[in-house]
């Protein structure tokens, strides 16, 4: 009798070497990757997501059966003991989408919107999976989010980058609470990578004040704009999107608070010194959470170089005395 059954999932970096079907180098991941195998204790399977044409940021899909091998020394893997039923229900997850099946998962490959991480989280789910979420404080120390144990969210599709997903993945509950088979590796970040595949990695986002101004808005406004319907990819976006609006106006100092407005249109930072500034979440959504991030970074080298930034015109100055049709703005 087969057994016992397990999945290990798996999370790599941009920058994480590939090798092709004969073993041979082939270049590095350009955005990183998450996928998930299984075992019925003799035989293993992957299943992964991806573009049919190679590197395609949208357009057809394909599901992969070769992730495992291709992939080497990916960041970061969890293996649990599973149930025959949970075996059974991601085999036929993962088997439908590698014969071009898409009656469990959209077939439309999207690199923000259904990409490799909604496809295994997808199948998580399918297979009823349950996560722990511990409470969430916010920044005067009441709680903003209550402890939740049960089905992984409806709604939750996972992280925009691969790499960002650890945290949830270590939420999962292991349905064989005690079996020895539950383990977690982590290797090192890839050693060489691009700039661009820094800013797509895990922890190198930013500088650790950009990190902090972007942490800070999630913590004041991210629970808001998740009641609003924005996903947890948008909310990072607008994150990035406020450090780098940080960084062009440095001069004014640290930020202070984050607002919203009414309607949920606008985002004000207040700064150490005046005046309140302000951006569109339309226009902010409108760039993708690496390009905030790479202009972000040119920001601060421009600054540690000691030439000029350049004042974007979609930031606006708030008059100190607003006027009667000016947005109403309140903390998140």
């Amino acid at each position: 009798m087969p057994g016992p059954y397990r999945v290990t999932i798996y999370t790599a970096l941009p920058g994480t070497p590939l090798v092709d079907k004969q073993g041979r180098p082939d270049g590095t991941s350009a955005a990183g990757h998450m996928w998930y195998q299984v075992s019925d204790g003799q035989v293993g399977n992957r299943y992964g997501f991806a573009p049919k044409e190679h590197g395609a940021s949208s357009g057809p899909g394909k599901g992969d059966d070769t992730d495992t091998r291709a992939y080497q020394n990916p960041a970061y893997s969890r293996t649990m003991e599973i149930t025959a039923e949970q075996y059974a229900r991601l085999k036929q997850f993962g088997e439908a989408a590698v014969q071009e099946d898409w009656r469990y998962f959209k077939g439309e490959y999207n690199g923000a919107t259904n990409s490799c991480v909604d496809f295994t989280w997808g199948a998580l789910k399918h297979a009823g999976f349950e996560i722990h979420r511990p409470p969430a404080p916010s920044p005067d120390g009441t709680e903003m989010t209550p402890e939740y144990r049960g089905p992984i969210e409806s709604r939750f599709d996972g992280r925009l980058k691969p790499g960002h997903n650890k945290a949830d993945v270590r939420q999962i509950v292991a349905p064989v609470p005690d079996s020895p088979l539950n383990t977690e590796h982590t290797n090192d970040p890839p050693k060489d990578r691009s700039l661009l595949q820094h800013l797509l990695s895990d922890n190198d986002v930013g500088t650790p004040r950009q990190r902090e101004t972007a942490q800070r808005f999630k913590d004041q406004l991210g629970e808001r704009l998740t009641q609003l319907g924005m996903s947890p990819a948008q909310v990072d976006t607008l994150a990035a999107a406020a450090a780098k609006e940080q960084t062009r106006l440095a001069d004014q100092g640290e930020v202070q608070s984050f607002l919203l407005s009414k309607d949920g249109s606008t985002i004000a930072m207040r700064q150490e010194y005046p005046p309140l500034r302000e951006f569109g979440v339309p226009e902010a959504l409108g760039q993708t959470e690496q390009a905030h991030w790479m202009a972000a970074a040119a920001l601060s080298k421009r600054r540690s170089d000691g030439g000029p930034t350049v004042r974007d015109p979609s930031f606006t100055q708030v008059q100190a005395s607003p006027q009667p049709d000016a947005p109403v703005l309140s903390r998140g």
